[in-house]
């Protein structure tokens, strides 16, 4: 018993351990039993990773899918949220119609998803089946992802492990949405940023070549989270080999790297626009209020956060980490208390081989 349990011990030491099996458990759980399509906007990303399974990569203003498909997703807005797993898809019987929001998004996006649902074809699955494929396929991916990155950063682990189990974190990774994606990138840039700022050594080529490449990762995922790259300005220079020229006010090296990675970065996404004929994210986006009116954005955040007349604290408090399903089921609040404390704990929680990188 007693070697078991130092084996126990001795698992639950290292956080990706921690994370991997927290995260497969609920993870798995949730992808069950969750009604399914019932996650924000999963009906619009089934669409999309169907017709990528099918090697259908449509991003213009008419899809083809099979009616059975079409028909389950649309059933969604009327209140059908039940799984069928008995009826195979007809896939001889199709539907060409307006193309589904998330058909802007990059098909690396629905990866994941198109392999599970991919495989339930194989069978000649149902609906329900190539949904529940599709989600295991979507977790199995963040929690492999995530278990990796835990285990190549070399500080704030046990941060990286609370922040992928915050329970919103998992049920969309269990889900058939492509924020698992957007999630992984975000962790990737964010382990690398940190793993290069505590790195001793000069920047490798094998490096140097990871680093465009996880910009390019990171653009095409969401154009918007190009803004991570930001903190690559401030790299230290003991990183780049010394300038030739000691006159000049810059390191030729970091920033030939950094130029060459944004403009990776931005033909990746203009090479999107060229061959699909649209830029990423355009495809049914609702109008924004705060590009006509960019002050409004100021407002909003008043009454978000400070106004005391309007009583949105708690809604924000629980829409960070309990809100589920198209945000029909809730966490109680005496557990979001205690999640945020955890979290807090895990930023400041340091061992003495975390001190050492630091302060080396």
């Amino acid at each position: 018993m007693k070697k078991y349990w130092s084996y126990f011990l001795s698992f639950i030491k290292k956080p990706e351990n921690v994370f991997i099996s927290l995260s497969l458990f609920f993870g798995v759980l949730s992808a069950i039993l969750v009604p399914q399509l019932s996650v924000s906007d999963e009906n619009m990303h089934y669409l999309r990773a169907y017709g990528i399974s099918q090697g259908r990569v449509e991003s213009g203003s008419r899809c083809t899918l099979p009616k059975d498909v079409a028909k389950r997703a649309g059933s969604v807005y009327e209140g059908n949220f039940s799984s069928d797993y008995s009826k195979p898809i007809d896939r001889s019987s199709l539907n060409i119609d307006k193309c589904s929001s998330a058909s802007g998004y990059p098909p690396i996006m629905h990866l994941p998803q198109a392999i599970g649902i991919g495989i339930a074809s194989l069978f000649n699955g149902s609906t329900g089946l190539t949904i529940l494929f599709g989600r295991l396929a979507n977790v199995l991916f963040y929690s492999i992802a995530v278990y990796l990155i835990i285990k190549w950063v070399r500080i704030g682990k046990w941060a990286f492990t609370a922040i992928g189990l915050i329970p919103l974190m998992v049920h969309m990774a269990s889900s058939l949405s492509s924020d698992c994606m957007t999630n992984v990138a975000v962790f990737t840039i964010t382990a690398f940023i940190l793993n290069l700022f505590t790195q001793k050594d000069k920047l490798s080529h094998k490096q140097t070549i990871a680093l465009i490449c996880t910009g390019v990762f990171l653009t095409l995922t969401k154009s918007v989270n190009a803004l991570l790259l930001f903190p690559l300005l401030f790299l230290p220079k003991r990183l780049f080999s010394p300038n030739k020229n000691e006159r000049l006010p810059f390191n030729i090296q970091k920033w030939t790297i950094l130029v060459v990675t944004g403009i990776a970065a931005i033909i990746s996404i203009l090479i999107w626009q060229k061959i699909y004929g649209q830029p990423l994210l355009t495809t049914g986006a609702a109008h924004n209020p705060l590009h006509s009116n960019p002050l409004k954005f100021i407002a909003i955040l008043f009454n978000t956060y400070i106004s005391p007349t309007i009583g949105y604290t708690d809604v924000v408090l629980r829409g960070s980490v309990g809100d589920f399903s198209s945000f029909k089921y809730h966490l109680p609040l005496f557990i979001l208390i205690p999640l945020f404390s955890l979290l807090f704990l895990s930023l400041l929680h340091y061992n003495k081989k975390d001190q050492d990188v630091i302060t080396w």
